[in-house]
């Protein structure tokens, strides 16, 4: 299982995952204005599932690194 963990994380550091996290929450700030303005859809109830999505993809496989070895990388 934490095979599979390490995979998941690719040896990311958490400096790495912040900035990744940044890139995701911004593109969907883009897409959720693009979703308001040109398309006239309101997709603001979806944005915290999504967000809740990006920090379990982003920070959930670290933190079980953590936990279970005392690493949050294999770096």
């Amino acid at each position: 299982m934490l095979q599979i963990i390490r995979q998941i994380n690719e040896g990311r550091t958490l400096l790495m995952n912040a900035g990744v996290f940044l890139c995701v929450v911004a593109m969907l700030g883009l897409a959720n204005l693009f979703c308001r303005f040109v398309l006239h859809a309101d997709l603001s109830y979806l944005m915290p599932w999504l967000l809740g999505g990006a920090v379990l993809y982003v920070f959930g496989p670290p933190l079980v690194l953590w936990l279970f070895t005392g690493r949050s990388s294999d770096r």
